[in-house]
């Protein structure tokens, strides 16, 4: 096990890796999925407000699509957000 400086947050006006945490992962791979995570619940309380979509609006936008098209482009605009980044501490 090894231990890891996490950094996580959200792009454009949010002001990027703004949070941090020490996190103990296996290897990087693990390290790299928690900042990820953490990244999304970053995401997760802000969306739906400041041009953040959440898959309500993107389903009214979009009445034609099923849930999977309105999933998918629910994530891809996530995604798109996240900014997340891993330091070994020695």
């Amino acid at each position: 096990v090894k231990k890891f400086e996490i950094r996580y947050g959200l792009g454009g006006g949010f002001g990027g890796c703004g949070d941090w945490e020490e996190s103990n992962a296996k290897n990087e791979e693990d390290a790299y999925a928690h900042a990820h995570e953490m990244a999304i619940e970053e995401y997760e309380m802000y969306e739906g407000m400041h041009g953040l979509e959440d898959t309500c609006t993107i389903a009214e936008e979009n009445p034609d699509w099923d849930e999977d098209e309105v999933w998918d482009e629910y994530v891809e605009c996530r995604e798109s957000w996240l900014n997340y980044e891993i330091k070994e501490i020695e």
